[in-house]
């Protein structure tokens, strides 16, 4: 099986470009499932997370 997606997706300059216009911020993560079937969540590069943080 082969998995596509991204490397995160909260880039500014997906607004009105991959994302809808007047798309709400709470909505982003299921439109990006619709269209991908893999996220790579960056965020652990530059932090560690706790548990409450997920």
């Amino acid at each position: 099986m082969i998995r596509i997606g991204t490397s995160g997706f909260d880039y500014k300059d997906w607004y009105g470009s991959f994302f809808p216009t007047g798309l709400k911020t709470q909505h982003r993560l299921e439109y990006y499932a619709q269209l991908f079937n893999t996220l790579e969540l960056n965020i652990t590069y530059y932090q560690l997370l706790s548990p409450g943080d997920l």
